[in-house]
Parts: C-alpha cells; sequence; structure tokens
C-alpha cells in the first residue's frame, strides 16, 4: 500500500481505542502520537506515521502542527492532567495550535460523567452539564478549553469502554469488580469496536454537533451486569461496597447513575451498533 506523505488526520493520545481506530484506516493518512519513544517507534515498525507529543507542553504540541501542516482534522483521546493545577492545559495547548493551523475540525474524547447526573433519570445531549466530581469537572473544563479557542469541535461523550482485555467481565473474573450497594445503578457503556466506527463516521460528515452523546442501547443496572456474568462463567457474586467507600477511593464513575440515549448519535451517522448491548458485546 502506498504511504500519503502529508496525513490530514492526527490521533493525539495513542491509547486503547485511537490504535484500534488507526489499525482501520489508511497507512500514511493520519499520524499517531504518544509521550513514548517507544511506543512511537513500535507504530512506525508497523508503517504508521508517529510523533512523540507531550500534550502538557505548548512547544510541543506546536511543532506537531509545524511538521504537519496537511492536517485538517484531530481526535483528542487525552485525558485532564493530573499534575499541575490546570487539568485542561493539554486541551488548551491542543485548541491553540488548532486554530493557528486553521484545523477545520476537532473530536474530543470526553465522558457522560460532565452530566452528574445520580438519580438514574434519562440523558441526552441537552441535559445539563452539572458535574460533582474533581473528574467530571477536567473533562468539561477541557471541553470548554476547545469551545473558548472558537475550534469547530464535537465532544463525544462516551460512558465505560469495553472489549478486548478491557472492562467489567475482566474485572469481574480478576476479582477487583465491586458493585455499589445493592447494584441498583444504572451502568451505560459501549463497545471499543463500535466507537471505532463512529469515530471513522464522524472523520467524514458533513456535520456534527457540538456534543453527541455515544453509548449502546441498553443502559442497565449493575447487578444484571453482573448476574449476567456471574452465571455464564460460573462465578460468585462480587462483594459490595458503599457509596461511602467507593467516593474515599475515588471510583466515581462508579457512582454515576443515568441512563443515556443514543438517539442522536444513531441519526447523525447512521450508525448501526455491532454491539448494541452488554449481552452481545461481553463474549462477542
Amino acid at each position: 500500500m502506498a504511504v500519503i506523505e502529508k496525513p490530514s488526520c492526527a490521533l493525539i493520545g495513542g491509547g486503547y481505542t485511537l490504535m484500534l481506530l488507526a489499525s482501520r484506516l489508511k497507512a500514511g493518512s493520519f499520524i499517531i502520537t504518544s509521550r513514548s519513544r517507544e511506543r512511537c517507534e513500535a507504530w512506525r515498525e508497523r508503517g504508521w506515521i508517529a510523533a512523540q507529543v507531550d500534550v502538557s507542553s505548548r512547544d510541543s504540541v506546536e511543532r506537531l502542527f509545524l511538521d504537519f501542516p496537511g492536517l485538517s482534522a484531530v481526535i483528542d483521546s487525552v485525558p485532564p492532567l493530573r499534575e499541575g493545577s490546570d487539568p485542561a492545559l493539554g486541551a488548551r495547548n491542543i485548541a491553540l495550535a488548532s486554530s493557528a493551523a486553521h484545523i477545520a475540525r476537532i473530536i474530543y474524547l470526553s465522558t457522560t460523567g460532565v452530566f452528574g447526573v445520580r438519580d438514574g433519570s434519562i440523558v441526552d445531549e441537552d441535559t445539563p452539564a452539572a458535574p460533582w466530581n474533581p473528574q467530571g469537572l477536567a473533562r468539561l473544563q477541557s471541553e470548554d478549553a476547545y469551545r473558548h479557542a472558537k475550534v469547530p469541535m464535537c465532544a463525544l461523550r462516551l460512558p465505560a469502554i469495553y472489549g478486548p482485555d478491557r472492562g467489567i467481565l475482566h474485572s469481574v473474573r480478576n476479582g477487583s469488580y465491586r458493585l455499589i450497594g445493592s447494584g441498583e445503578n444504572w451502568t451505560n457503556r459501549i463497545h471499543v469496536a463500535d466507537l471505532a466506527t463512529a469515530l471513522e463516521r464522524a472523520l467524514v460528515a458533513l456535520a456534527l454537533p457540538e456534543v453527541l452523546c455515544v453509548s449502546d442501547d441498553l443502559p442497565a443496572q449493575a447487578r444484571d451486569v453482573v448476574s449476567f456474568i456471574c452465571e455464564r462463567d460460573g462465578l460468585p457474586t462480587p462483594p459490595s461496597i458503599s457509596e461511602e467507600e467507593a467516593l474515599r477511593s475515588g471510583a466515581y464513575t462508579m457512582l454515576s447513575n443515568q441512563r443515556i440515549i443514543n438517539r442522536r448519535l444513531k441519526e447523525l451517522l447512521a450508525l448501526k451498533l455491532r454491539y448494541p448491548s452488554f449481552r452481545e458485546g461481553l463474549y462477542g
């Protein structure tokens, strides 16, 4: 396969999701980044264009756009920074550099945690953002960094991402999973394969909204998902902890309790999910 010399898309933060997306894209059409020199070298051995980038450094981010002036789209998957006083610094650096480079589209991988809903109610793109914990607030601040820079952007608000070697199936099997109370809280998820497909379509969509919820078709109570796994694998039910214990351990995502509606996702991207629920996805 001939390699395109000027990549048009930057995949910033080559983790679980963007590595799968990269494996689907045409070689040379994208550049994938990491802070790790070793990871970049491994990607180059696969024929990918890779760059070592530290998003906390404005110079590092600006150099990426200077070295690849043909970029028109960016997908930012880097979590908010944990060190320092500004968790949105990475997003702010990318936003400023993208604005200067006249990037046409930025897709930011955010979280449904920014909604802050904890009463089990239905959530969609029109639900106001009201994060109640530091992680959700940091994600919203990162979204706002793009909005304030007036960069064309779409925040994909994601629930738990699962798939091969990642997610509740593996944590139940290895004994690390804990139910919160009786497990009545509503949970949401998206299979990494469906997320990668959504990203492929978002890159070529004629227009994207500022916010788009990405989740599967079936919000489910945690106890139902756990029961499905335990019955199928012949495992005992995991132990429970209280909300107070979860809060003390910083397990904020475990304390979410909302039902995400994905109607707009499927309509705008003409997306038919390969794994519409955990029943198809966990053992698929």
